[in-house]
């Protein structure tokens, strides 16, 4: 089972969108929180809000490997993983790009 529609990112990503009204597992609930996470991410990525962009791609991969920790398909393992994976490495970018200041001597 692949799981769909995890980086998508709606028109305006600065709203988070409601929950869908059916049931839901926990699982599809924490790739529904995923996914806001990454959206509001982007959003303040653009907005240059750093610091909270970095926190929330760093959340997101977080639930990412635990979403992939309990996967029995190698195909979603993967893919929860390499997202996971994308996820750190923008935090890292940002991390990268963010000025330090200088230490006073």
């Amino acid at each position: 089972m692949r799981p769909t529609g995890l980086l998508r990112v709606s028109a305006f990503p600065e709203l988070m969108q409601a929950a869908p009204k059916t049931p839901m597992s926990r699982a599809q609930k924490l790739r529904w929180y995923t996914g806001q996470l990454m959206a509001d991410a982007a959003a303040d990525e653009k907005k240059g809000n750093k610091e909270t962009a970095i926190s929330r791609y760093l959340q997101a991969a977080d639930i990412l490997l635990l979403l992939a920790k309990l996967e029995d398909s190698y195909t979603a393992w993967k893919y929860y993983a390499d997202t996971a994976a994308q996820c750190q490495q923008k935090a890292r970018t940002l991390i990268a790009l963010t000025p330090r200041p200088n230490p006073s001597p």
